[in-house]
C-alpha cells in the first residue's frame, strides 16, 4: 500500500482498516466509520487522497445535499446512492460512500431535530447500520463502507454512533503528522528548516491555514508574472502553462513565509487567535 502525499500513515491505515474488514464482511464490524475533528484540518482532502492511493471509487453525498423542501427525498436519496455503490461492488468495483459534514444536517440540532427529513435520515442510517446486506423494496445487496466526515461527534444521534454501528476516530494531528503535511505541501517554495520552524510556531492552526499561506506566498513570489497578465481569455484557454509560469516564478524568488503567517495571524486575529490561545 503506497502513502499518497499528505495523508499521515495513521490516517490511511484506519481507512485501509474499514475498507478490508467491510469489503470481507467481517462480523461485528460496524458499517460506519465516522472521522471528526476541528474544521480545516484536512479530513476532505485526506480522504479523497486516501482513497485515490488505494483505489477505491466513491459515491459522495455532501450536506447540502441532504437538504430538501420535499418530505423524504434526502432518506430516499441516501438510500438510492447505497444501492448504486453495492452494485458496483457486486460487479468487482471497490466502492465506498461517504457522507461529508454529516453533523450539520443529520446532527442533533434544535431546528433538525424534528424535521420529517432528519427523522428519515437518521432511520435509513440506523436501518443500514443495522442490516447492511439488505434493503427493503430491494432485496439482498452487497454491503457498502460508509465513511462519514464531521466537527462535532457529540451532535450525532447516540443509538446511531454506539459501538457496532460507528467506529469514530478524533483526528487531531500530531505535530509529526502536521510536520510532513507541511512538507509535501511547500515542497519547491521552503526550506525543511523553514517548515519545521511553521510547523512549532502555529501547530495549533489548522491544514487550512497553511494552505492560505502558501496562496499568498504563491501571489507575492510571482507578483512580476502576475502584473504581467492582461488577457484573461489566453488564461482560461491554457490554464496549465499560466500554472506553470507562477510555479517557475515562485520557485526562482523567496520571501520570508514566518513573517507572512505572522501577519496573516495578525491581519485574521478574529479567526486565528483562539486557536492559538488553546
Amino acid at each position: 500500500m503506497s502513502q499518497p502525499p499528505s495523508v499521515p500513515q495513521r490516517f490511511l491505515s484506519e481507512i485501509s482498516r474499514h475498507l478490508t474488514l467491510s469489503f470481507t464482511d467481517i462480523a461485528d464490524h460496524p458499517l460506519i466509520l465516522g472521522i471528526f475533528g476541528p474544521p480545516g484540518e484536512g479530513k476532505t482532502f485526506q480522504l479523497r487522497a486516501a482513497l485515490a492511493a488505494l483505489r477505491v471509487h466513491s459515491t459522495t453525498i455532501n450536506a447540502a445535499d441532504l437538504e430538501s423542501d420535499r418530505a423524504g427525498q434526502p432518506g430516499k436519496m441516501l438510500l438510492e446512492h447505497y444501492v448504486v455503490a453495492a452494485r458496483d461492488i457486486e460487479r468487482g468495483t471497490p466502492t465506498v460512500m461517504v457522507i461529508n459534514d454529516i453533523d450539520t444536517t443529520v446532527g442533533e440540532w434544535e431546528k433538525h431535530t424534528g424535521t420529517v427529513n432528519h427523522q428519515q435520515l437518521l432511520a435509513q442510517l440506523m436501518h443500514l447500520a443495522d442490516s447492511p446486506a439488505h434493503i427493503p423494496r430491494v432485496g439482498p445487496v452487497r454491503r457498502v463502507p460508509v465513511i462519514v466526515t464531521g466537527n462535532d461527534f457529540t451532535k450525532l444521534y447516540a443509538p446511531l454512533r454506539r459501538p457496532g454501528r460507528m467506529k469514530a476516530i478524533a483526528w487531531l494531528p500530531t505535530i509529526e503528522e502536521k510536520h510532513a503535511v507541511l512538507l509535501t505541501m511547500f515542497a519547491g517554495i521552503a526550506t525543511e528548516q523553514t517548515v519545521k520552524e511553521l510547523c512549532e510556531h502555529y501547530y495549533r492552526l489548522p491544514v487550512s491555514f497553511f494552505s492560505q499561506l502558501k496562496v499568498e506566498a504563491l501571489g507575492m513570489m510571482a507578483s512580476t508574472v502576475l502584473r504581467q497578465i492582461s488577457n484573461y481569455e489566453e488564461v482560461v484557454r491554457n490554464p496549465a502553462r499560466y500554472a506553470t509560469y507562477i510555479m517557475a516564478a515562485a520557485s526562482a524568488d523567496s520571501i520570508d513565509l514566518l513573517k507572512l503567517a505572522a501577519d496573516m495571524v495578525r491581519n485574521g486575529d478574529a479567526v486565528h487567535r483562539p486557536y492559538l490561545e488553546q
